[in-house]
């Protein structure tokens, strides 16, 4: 029923921009060719859609291509974005940041916890709304906001908002998809720390290719990007931020926290950076382990996006015969992909003394990866197919279609929800706390 609502909200917003858009033969024809592409070398190569999800990418696409002459490119590649989203597999992707810098986008930035989205950054004009909490725009209920976000991309709820905000930001994406009444400014509607309602019209910047280049999660280390000049605030002032809050561009890095006597090990990704291997950090955090001899470890992956599951699965493996106590492990939404296959080979090789603290991974325990990156020629617009499963529930079995390294190195955990939850409140990020490293510390008590 939801997908037959949806087909029919899609056909009556399409009759109502084609009715407000002037016809534009060229336009349309460079996004029949974009359709081609995405069809011959996307559709046809991923493997995450279910058969009915298939069927309605391919009914979809044909409508799309129907009015290609008809609708605005913006709900072009919104669409295109909602046919990925079918997938509901989260590697299965429209990156929704290069799409952010072809279309207009407010000076604020939101940030999810739990099911909340909240100021983070703005400029000087509006530093009033730091830590504010997003109500409506332009009378739109957030809830409605974050269905419709939620649309564009595939995955578990908390996936798909990471990348949620990036669609409230633009009123250009917002009115393309019939939310709000403009594209040139909305009104925003938001509740601040003290509990005022306040209600802002603000006009965005134009499109920009030369916008700041961060993903989601940047926005929660307070430390400024070069290219925001000075100009944007933080909502947690610099000095006020945990450990784990600080040095946001550290691939991965550990210290000796004398507050539990362990060393917390931080991932940020799982392949080499631009200035250093992980191989050799692995190589260093081992000869420490050795030296150091601890009880106990803490692994932060909260803020690990991913990589190559197999430049950690030998160190995962064979940490339990380094700390003889407890390894606690935290986890996020934002740990995804490789990290979450990281936290798996872990678990399964400790599984009585890894503890998993915070909140839930961003992924299932059964999913598709390892594609390719599309772009389609016109819209130069950017998107990642899947072709392998990964299965950590059962170790691939009863199944010929997983991910090689998968098969020769299975995975089976009953589940990696955390054991303590731990999560990142707004309260707490304004406070400078950190809610998972204060659990760890109340589990090793």
């Amino acid at each position: 029923m939801r997908t037959m609502v949806l087909a029919i909200a899609t056909a009556a917003w399409i009759a109502l921009t084609a009715a407000a858009t002037a016809s534009d033969p060229a336009a349309g024809a460079g996004r029949l060719q974009d359709i081609e592409v995405f069809r011959t070398a996307f559709l046809a190569k991923d493997r995450s859609y279910s058969p009915a999800a298939r069927a309605e990418a391919e009914r979809r696409l044909g409508q799309l291509a129907r009015s290609a002459d008809e609708i605005s490119q913006v709900y072009f590649e919104l669409e295109i974005s909602r046919i990925i989203g079918l997938t509901d597999n989260g590697h299965t992707a429209f990156f929704p940041g290069p799409r952010s810098r072809r279309y207009n986008r407010i000076e604020i930035r939101f940030a999810p916890f739990g099911e909340d989205f909240y100021v983070l950054r703005t400029k000087a004009a509006n530093a009033d709304l730091l830590g504010a909490r997003l109500v409506a725009v332009d009378n739109r209920p957030i809830a409605e906001l974050r269905a419709a976000a939620h649309s564009l991309a595939g995955g578990i709820p908390a996936w798909r908002d990471r990348n949620a905000a990036y669609f409230f930001e633009s009123p250009d994406q917002m009115h393309a998809l019939g939310l709000i009444g403009r594209s040139e400014s909305a009104t925003y509607r938001l509740q601040t720390r003290g509990g005022a309602i306040v209600e802002r019209r603000l006009v965005p910047e134009a499109a920009n290719p030369d916008r700041p280049r961060a993903n989601a999660e940047r926005w929660f280390f307070p430390e400024p990007m070069p290219a925001e000049k000075g100009e944007w605030l933080s909502a947690l002032a610099l000095k006020a931020a945990p450990w784990s809050l600080t040095e946001p561009d550290a691939p991965f890095r550990w210290r000796w926290a004398d507050e539990i006597n362990a060393p917390v090990i931080d991932f940020r990704q799982n392949n080499d950076a631009e200035k250093r291997t992980i191989a050799s950090f692995l190589d260093e955090v081992t000869a420490m382990l050795r030296a150091r001899n601890p009880q106990n470890v803490v692994i932060d992956m909260r803020f690990n996006g991913g990589g190559d599951l197999n430049t950690t699965r030998d160190f995962m493996q064979a940490l339990p015969a380094l700390v003889p106590g407890k390894i606690l492990v935290l986890t996020s939404p934002w740990t995804f992909s490789a990290a979450i296959s990281s936290v798996g080979y872990l678990k399964q090789a400790a599984p009585g003394r890894v503890t998993i603290v915070g909140e839930a991974v961003g992924d299932r325990l059964n999913f598709f990866s390892e594609g390719s990156v599309v772009t389609l020629p016109n819209a130069k617009a950017e998107m990642l197919n899947a072709t392998e499963r990964h299965d950590y529930a059962t170790g691939c079995r009863g199944f010929s279609d997983c991910h090689e390294p998968v098969r020769a190195h299975p995975i089976s955990v009953p589940t990696l929800a955390p054991a303590v939850s731990a999560p990142w409140t707004i309260d707490a990020f304004l406070a400078g706390r950190d809610p998972g490293m204060e659990a760890v510390a109340a589990a090793l008590r």
